[in-house]
């Protein structure tokens, strides 16, 4: 592909017409564009062997030395150089705005997603940016004719913004929306496989499924989810926004109709980067949420361009991408999932509970039953809810994590990744039995609050 027509053709409806040449051309046939600001590479990390992870790794992002972070999966923390590289784009951009905007950003997103879609082992012309799943999967609700008759299914588990994009979508349709509970602790994946088998009726005709639910964060048994869908003729959409950087993914085998993703949690890209992949035979049915120059121009060109802005967190995904490829995503990924299954062991010993889970079906996250102490009904029922004991430990304890609501349970929810070490599981451990042996004080502490939120 001849460098000279990225530069010369000097609008964006242009670009997008040649979007579909830029995705796919064979790697024989095509030429990255220029890049005008410098993308990290790494080197410094290829000299070493094995790598030591821990608190030293910190020093790769902006993290502060003040608080315990053990909340990764809310929403990420970006490689610092990734954040740098998106804002030396965003000045290199405003130097001649026209020339980025017009003539420049459109090949160097194609660029971007040929890399993310090798990355995640999909085809580049089946995926979008979007600025996070909660966007992507409302694009999807949001294209699809549900009727009356329809049953849209999701877990007890999911994410909370998604079973609302849900309820909107049955508003507006009249579909109905079923949540099935998925109960714990869960023994075998062959659990999760019954209970969805027995909810999968003959009036469901969409189904989501996260690949590692945020309240419940275990790995679910995706692909034996999707084969029970497809085997009735049930579209599916699985919700990984916690799973690309946690798993080795790979989209193509898991057999979904919809497919989305974040970049900026466990994969530490900028914040408000994630992809969506969609089946080609369901592409003319997708709609973006913004209408706009690749409007009637096919899949590719419709999701090409939303309107103006930065996308500097889409370019900085290729320095994300070489972080990963030079220490390696095994590695990483080891790493974490072997720490936090550790600190889990620990905290059930030390707090004297079950595991949610097997230790198979954990990545890095988890969650972990809160002793009896802080599960007493009798406890809760006077006030002291989830945000009272996260707020305790933010403020006392200095540790960010935070307190999920199952049922009538509560649990915590730890995140590891490269920054983390056994230290600091130890001191949450040891912060939660201190607030076991002194509940007063933490009733003490909240009654300052005219009003404590509620679950």
């Amino acid at each position: 592909m001849d460098l000279k027509e990225y530069s010369g053709r000097g609008s964006i409806y242009l670009h997008l017409a040649n979007n579909h040449r830029y995705l796919t051309a064979s790697e024989d046939d095509y030429s990255p564009p220029p890049f005008p600001v410098a993308v990290p590479t790494f080197k410094e990390l290829e000299a070493f062997q094995e790598y030591e992870f821990g608190a030293s790794w910190k020093n790769y992002f902006f993290l502060t030395e003040e608080f315990t972070f053990l909340n990764h999966g809310a929403a990420g923390c970006a490689l610092k150089a990734s954040l740098n590289m998106a804002q030396e784009f965003e000045r290199y951009m405003d130097s001649q705005p026209l020339r980025a905007k017009d003539r420049e950003l459109l090949p160097l997103l194609a660029h971007v997603k040929r890399k993310m879609a090798d990355f995640m082992c999909c085809d580049p012309v089946d995926i979008f940016l979007t600025e996070n799943c909660t966007s992507g999967i409302n694009t999807i609700l949001k294209s699809l004719p549900f009727t009356t008759k329809d049953v849209i299914l999701t877990l007890n588990i999911g994410y909370g913004a998604v079973g609302f994009a849900v309820d909107r979508v049955c508003e507006m349709t009249g579909a109905t929306h079923r949540k099935i509970d998925i109960n714990l602790p869960v023994t075998d994946p062959k659990q999760i496989i019954d209970t969805i088998r027995d909810a999968l009726q003959k009036d469901v005709k969409f189904a989501i499924f996260d690949h590692i639910p945020t309240n419940a964060a275990f790995i679910m048994p995706v692909t034996k989810l999707v084969k029970l869908c497809k085997e009735r003729d049930i579209l599916v959409l699985i919700d990984g926004a916690h799973s690309l950087g946690q798993l080795d993914i790979n989209v193509s085998s898991y057999g979904a109709d919809f497919y989305v993703t974040n970049c900026h949690k466990w994969f530490c890209n900028t914040r408000g980067s994630a992809i969506a992949y969609v089946r080609k035979e369901l592409q003319e049915r997708i709609k973006p949420l913004v209408v706009s120059w690749g409007y009637n121009r096919g899949f590719m060109a419709e999701f090409g361009w939303s309107g103006t802005q930065y996308y500097s967190q889409y370019v900085s995904l290729l320095s994300t991408l070489n972080f990963w490829r030079t220490v390696g995503g095994d590695v990483i990924r080891s790493y974490c999932s072997h720490t936090v299954k550790q600190a889990a062991r620990l905290c059930c010993e030390k707090w004297k509970v079950e595991p949610v889970c097997p230790e198979h079906m954990i990545g890095s996250l988890v969650i972990v039953r809160l002793p009896d102490a802080l599960n007493d009904s009798n406890w809760k029922s006077e006030g002291e809810k989830r945000y009272m004991l996260a707020d305790y430990l933010y403020f006392m304890h200095k540790i960010e994590v935070p307190i999920r609501q199952i049922g009538e349970t509560l649990y915590v929810r730890i995140s590891c990744h490269i920054y983390n070490q056994m230290s600091d599981f130890e001191k949450l451990s040891s912060a939660v039995l201190d607030i076991c042996e002194n509940r007063d004080s933490l009733v003490n502490y909240n009654s300052k609050f005219n009003q404590i939120p509620t679950a």
